[in-house]
């Protein structure tokens, strides 16, 4: 069976070390990523370039698969971008950046997202 695209995230973010997380933007262009800065840069062509243009969202699907989990569960407009920038977001408040983007992850795996 073919992974989602909640596991597949949650399986490549896990990886990444807390220190490496950051908001407001997809790189600083040296060793920190948002969470789909990371998703993207870690399943393009090549995972060490931390460039604005390879870590840069190519795609929406991870952003609306998150958007209409949260939609759906909590009735919030939100996705992992915002639950990446703001520790706020309906169940999702943790303080480190990398713990509530796992929580989300998580929470749409075991709903079969």
């Amino acid at each position: 069976m073919e992974e989602t695209i909640a596991e597949k995230a949650l399986r490549i973010l896990r990886e990444v070390p807390e220190d490496e997380w950051i908001t407001d933007m997809y790189t600083d262009g040296k060793s920190r990523c948002c969470a789909i800065g990371h998703y993207t840069r870690l399943t393009s062509d090549n995972p060490n370039d931390y460039s604005n243009t390879n870590c840069r969202e190519k795609e929406l699907s991870l952003r609306e698969v998150t958007g209409a989990f949260i939609n759906k569960v909590h009735s919030e407009s939100a996705n992992i971008a915002c639950v990446n920038n703001y520790p706020y977001i309906n169940g999702y408040t943790e303080p480190v950046i990398k713990h509530r983007v796992i929580h989300l992850l998580e929470d749409m795996v075991a709903a079969g997202y």
